[in-house]
C-alpha cells in the first residue's frame, strides 16, 4: 500500500485501515450525495470523475497490487453501489459507521476535500437542491466542519 500521509493518521489497531476501505466508503459516500434526489444525472458522476482526476489522485497518487490507482477505488465503489441500486440511506450509512469507528482517519485537509467533492456533485445540475444540502449539513456535522456554501 502506497497512501500519503495526507489522508490520515491512523492507529495500528484500527480494523480497517487500507486504502480500498477508505475510497470503498468514499464511493458509497458520493453515491449517496448524487443519489439522495431519488436520481442520478450523469452531470454528477462526471463532477466525480473530475475531481478524482483533478484532486483525489494528486492526492494519492499510488497504485495497489493490480496497478491500479488507489483513488479509482472511489469511483468503482460509487459504480457498485449505483449497481446494486443502494438506497442513498444505506449508502450513507456505511461511510458515517466507518467514519464513527474511526474519527480521526482524515485530516483536516482531505475533510475539506471530501466536502469540496460532495458540493460538487450536488451542484453538478446547475443548484443544490433540499435533499442535497440536507445530506452534506450531515456530512458536515460527521466530519465536524462546518463551511460555508452548502
Amino acid at each position: 500500500m502506497n497512501t500519503k500521509d495526507t489522508l490520515t493518521a491512523e492507529a495500528p489497531s484500527t480494523p480497517e485501515t487500507t486504502y480500498e476501505d477508505r475510497y470503498r466508503h468514499l464511493g458509497y459516500l458520493f453515491y449517496s450525495i448524487a443519489g439522495c434526489d431519488r436520481r442520478i444525472i450523469q452531470s454528477e458522476i462526471d463532477a466525480l470523475k473530475l475531481m478524482i482526476e483533478e484532486h483525489w489522485s494528486h492526492t494519492d497518487p499510488g497504485y495497489d497490487e493490480l496497478g491500479i490507482e488507489a483513488v479509482r477505488y472511489i469511483g468503482i465503489h460509487f459504480d457498485h453501489a449505483l449497481e446494486k441500486r443502494l438506497s442513498p440511506k444505506d449508502a450513507y450509512s456505511v461511510f458515517e459507521l466507518s467514519q464513527l469507528r474511526e474519527p480521526d482517519r482524515f485530516n483536516g485537509w482531505t475533510k475539506s476535500l471530501i466536502l469540496r467533492t460532495a458540493m460538487a456533485i450536488a451542484s453538478a445540475s446547475g443548484s443544490v437542491n433540499r435533499s442535497e444540502a440536507e445530506f452534506i449539513r450531515a456530512l458536515q456535522k460527521l466530519l465536524g466542519r462546518v463551511s460555508g456554501g452548502a
